[in-house]
């Protein structure tokens, strides 16, 4: 991927979006551009989703 793909997925039942940092064979390496507390401390903001949990945006 060449482009950079902003993206919206549900993770522990919250919403978020963010950018594709990433892609992988059933998955995607993603930059949270709005991050809870969890996602900041444990993730750094970064976190691996599969690509059916992912709405691609543009």
């Amino acid at each position: 991927m060449k482009q950079q793909a902003n993206v919206i997925f549900k993770w522990q039942d919250e919403q978020f979006s963010g950018w594709i940092e990433k892609e992988y064979q059933n998955s995607f390496l993603i930059n949270v551009t709005n991050p809870n507390e969890e996602l900041e401390t444990k993730y750094a903001k970064r976190i691996i989703i599969s690509k059916k949990a992912c709405q691609r945006l543009s």
